[in-house]
């Protein structure tokens, strides 16, 4: 019960499709029942050989002789014939109203249902923004896809299995599926001629169903690959706090395949009604055609089993079978529920706050005060850092692989909170600054491009919404990158396809780093940018760089040394400690871990 309540509260705002699909399904069981109450009273009158006149007197009469005697009446006045084919259509009317009933409610149902998993998906996905970056180093990337994808689909139909089975079993379990014989030769061939025509009709309707299906599912790949791309680039959203945009456009992306979904779901709602439907005008033929068989004395089928072959053909899906699978799916749901649940419920971490400082223009330095950080509590990745980067000054940070310059810079953008220690910008500990505001002032340039699948346009634009066409292009100039964006298909509006695979390595590169100067910081942080490239390529990087870092206070993470003998300080990181500081000068006459690296790589 308490799975099924937690189900219910993400149906709250849908309380009126709730009732519409409880009531509608009502009304579909009584007018199933009013197709058996409309064929019944007639076959038995049909095969009474009883001729008496109808009785006048009825204050002593059943129900059910009241009934027999107005029956009696109007075939008396209709004939025999024309009484049947009267009653044959009211047995299709009242199938019809009930097929009609099933799907009005089963179309309240998708509605529902799309709802409730585009509500997930934006929850997800709202959540995965404000995530800390631990929990994505921590988490297989295609376990969260799966959580969104499949697991989703694994509630939707758990709770399809709920309302079913609160809303719809208890009104259909009337009457159970009863006779597998007794079948004429001649109603045999009868239902082989018809039954290929409502079979054609079903399948014209399974084709367009399939053609939906497959535009929803490509659909559905946008929003995946969304996901994919946003977990990837996480750093670059959270650091251009473009949180907001890549949100934006996802629940675009995610609404339009709400909208297929709810089409393909109606069609297939429609698919079980209809079938039932054109079973109920096979029926109908088959009482015209035995009933003019019986009329004329050319039928040995008795009445009773020619009833219990009527019901046979009306009830074709035991409603018990489809309550006990109900259940298992509720239980196989839940199991999914508790999956999603561990994202949705798992803790923040640094979230912007209300009443935290404003973040002025960097006046004097960012400094490290006694700082640590552990990702575990065992192991420390820095210990005990003091440094101060000053405004506008160039600072190189080196060391072997582990050393600690990437957390280092991964604390400067307050991805992560010091262990211990203090963070200070000019005089004011980072973490009471609006983090919005503060992370504003920085740009980083990763070794790894991170692009999107969009325009150019759009790419360049992430940190700075109200850049304009000549802004881009000054900052794309800057970057080497106005020449090549030129020669694209459509300029800057020119889609650059996943993770950026239509441009080259040097391409994707001088775009990042024109974004960067679009969002005009006043802290840049590049980490291992040019390590990546050839050497032409490293060297237009190089050239757009120099522009990027005039009157910037920038860090620079960097294994090639040649790289960043001009910085005014090199900070060396040897196992989480700074071990030598200075300029390239300064080192080589210290001889010490800078001189050793250089050597290495000038013998190299």
């Amino acid at each position: 019960m308490k799975n099924i309540k937690y189900l219910f509260s993400y149906t709250a705002k849908y309380k009126v499709y709730r009732y519409r699909f409880a009531v509608f399904n009502i009304l579909a069981s009584l007018f199933g029942a009013f197709s058996i109450m409309t064929v019944v009273p007639f076959l038995k009158i049909i095969f009474n050989s009883d001729t008496t006149k109808p009785s006048v007197n009825i204050a002593n009469e059943s129900l059910t002789e009241q009934v027999n005697n107005f029956l009696k009446i109007q075939i008396s006045e209709w004939g025999n014939y024309n009484s049947l084919l009267i009653f044959s259509g009211l047995l299709v009317l009242m199938f019809f109203l009930k097929n009609l009933c099933l799907y009005i409610a089963f179309t309240g149902l998708s509605y529902m249902r799309a709802g409730i998993s585009k509500q997930l998906k934006n929850d997800i996905y709202s959540k995965l923004l404000k995530l800390p970056l631990s929990f994505f180093s921590n988490e297989r990337k295609g376990d969260v896809l799966a959580r969104v994808t499949n697991d989703i689909k694994e509630v939707e139909w758990s709770f399809i299995g709920v309302i079913e089975m609160l809303l719809k079993h208890p009104f259909m379990l009337i009457i159970p599926f009863s006779l597998l014989f007794y079948i004429s030769w001649q109603l045999t061939i009868f239902v082989v001629i018809v039954l290929p025509i409502s079979g054609y009709i079903i399948s014209r309707l399974a084709k367009k169903l399939k053609s939906t299906a497959k535009l929803g599912n490509e659909k559905l790949g946008e929003v995946i690959s969304i996901f994919e791309e946003s977990i990837s680039g996480i750093k670059i959203i959270k650091a251009f706090n473009a949180q907001n945009i890549t949100k934006n456009n996802f629940e675009e992306r995610n609404n339009e395949h709400f909208k297929l979904s709810r089409r393909v779901l109606k069609r297939e709602y429609a698919a079980s009604p209809l079938s039932e439907f054109m079973g109920s005008i096979v029926i109908s033929a088959i009482l015209v055609f035995a009933g003019r068989l019986i009329i004329n004395n050319n039928f040995g089928l008795s009445g009773e089993m020619f009833i219990m072959y009527i019901a046979m053909f009306s009830q074709l899906i035991p409603p018990a079978k489809a309550l006990s699978e109900s259940y298992f799916r509720l239980e196989k749901g839940m199991a999914s529920m508790d999956r999603i649940n561990e994202i949705l419920n798992y803790p923040e971490g640094i979230n912007e706050q209300s009443g935290l400082h404003k973040v002025e223009t960097l006046n004097d330095s960012i400094s490290f005060k006694n700082v640590s950080f552990s990702y575990k509590n065992d192991v420390k990745v820095l210990d005990n850092i003091n440094l101060k980067i000053k405004k506008g000054q160039k600072i190189a940070l080196v060391g072997s692989s582990g050393a600690g310059k990437s957390t280092l810079s991964d604390l400067v953008l307050r991805f992560y909170d010091p262990t211990s220690g203090t963070i200070l910008f000019d005089s004011t500990d980072i973490k009471t600054l609006s983090l919005r505001e503060y992370r504003n002032k920085m740009a980083v340039v990763t070794q790894e491009p991170i692009l999107f699948n969009d325009t150019v346009e759009n790419n360049l634009k992430l940190g700075n919404q109200n850049a304009s066409i000549e802004d881009m292009i000054t900052a794309a100039k800057q970057a080497n990158a106005h020449s090549f964006i030129e020669k694209l298909e459509n300029g800057y509006q020119t889609n650059i396809g996943e993770r950026g695979g239509k441009l080259s390595g040097g391409q994707k590169q001088r775009l990042t780093i024109a974004r960067a100067i679009l969002s005009n910081p006043e802290i840049l942080i590049l980490d291992e940018a040019t390590s990546a490239l050839d050497s032409e390529s490293e060297r237009l990087v190089n050239e757009a760089l120099e522009h990027l870092m005039a009157n910037r206070t920038s860090i620079i993470i960097a294994h090639r040394l040649s790289t960043i003998q001009n910085a005014d300080m090199i900070v060396v990181m040897d196992h989480g400690k700074i071990a030598e500081t200075g300029n390239h000068s300064d080192l080589i006459s210290l001889k010490g871990i800078y001189y050793s690296l250089y050597k290495l790589q000038s013998l190299g």
